[in-house]
């Protein structure tokens, strides 16, 4: 990767080295083992790493990925969103020490080993920098549009494509029986809703077949019975008395999850479905 924009050599006496250590997807899993799966799993291109060091204060690490694309950036800072919006970059969060932020094709970690008033004041200066100098923006991804803003809980926005990354968020099944792939776009948020809260997941495909085959599977493995046909909105209780309902739109599979009332999953739905029709 070639990042021409560095950060600051000194900041407040922390010092890095000249040159970064260069990571790509060959060498990922040499720099942190099997967490790279999840860099990969957003189309991961490169990796620049710079370690500041100050007498007597914590080290800071910095991490400025390439991932190529706005919208796999965004998609890994979506991986967790818990923290303060500090306000840098295009969305941030900053929690412990940690600060994330997206910027175009850009994902940005600024990590202190510990936090001090120090250390927190650095790890922002250099955010800072950073995000003033890497290049362009970016469009969060389109299918972010889908999510019904009427009782959506910010944090719990999730875009991500592969069925590694569901299970982090939502545990489904053994098999991929949404059949995510590299291709698919997916969307998954919590909702507070008049009877508690649900989950909405977004799928979308690259073709109405591949739709219709995900559509037809997760109802046979999930919940062992015939799909009704495309824009009929499908509702069954299931242990627990929680409520599963489930929508097909052309390219688009919209499930919600986890609903105390037939009504909610079947509105958060409807909303969707709208959002898709304005969108199309």
């Amino acid at each position: 990767m070639a990042v021409k924009h560095e950060p600051p050599k000194n900041i407040g006496g922390w010092v890095r080295p000249h040159r970064p250590r260069k990571v790509d997807r060959s060498t990922i899993f040499d720099y942190m083992d099997g967490a790279g799966e999840l860099y990969l799993a957003y189309s991961f291109v490169g990796l620049d790493v710079w370690r500041y060091t100050k007498p007597d204060e914590p080290d800071i690490l910095v991490e400025v990925y390439d991932m190529g694309d706005s919208r796999e950036a965004f998609g890994v800072l979506s991986f967790d969103l818990r923290g303060e919006e500090v306000g840098i970059g295009q969305r941030s969060v900053y929690a412990a020490g940690l600060l994330q932020f997206w910027k175009g094709k850009y994902f940005v970690r600024v990590l202190a080993d510990a936090e001090t008033s120090a250390s927190k004041s650095a790890v922002m200066k250099i955010g800072k920098h950073l995000a003033a100098e890497l290049p362009g923006k970016g469009a969060l991804p389109e299918l972010m549009t889908t999510l019904p803003e009427k009782g959506l809980l910010p944090e719990s926005v999730h875009y991500f494509h592969t069925k590694m990354c569901l299970d982090y968020f939502y545990y489904l099944a053994d098999d991929n029986i949404l059949k995510l792939n590299e291709r698919t776009d997916a969307v998954i948020a919590d909702y507070r809703t008049p009877s508690g809260q649900a989950k909405l997941l977004a799928v979308e495909y690259n073709s109405g077949a591949s739709s219709l085959e995900a559509w037809e599977t997760f109802h046979a493995s999930y919940l062992n019975q015939q799909p009704p046909e495309s824009g009929v909105i499908d509702s069954k209780q299931i242990e627990g008395e929680q409520w599963v309902c489930s929508r097909r739109e052309g390219t688009v599979l919209l499930i919600a999850f986890e609903g105390k009332s037939q009504k909610d999953c079947e509105e958060l739905l409807r909303g969707a479905t709208a959002n898709i029709v304005q969108g199309g």
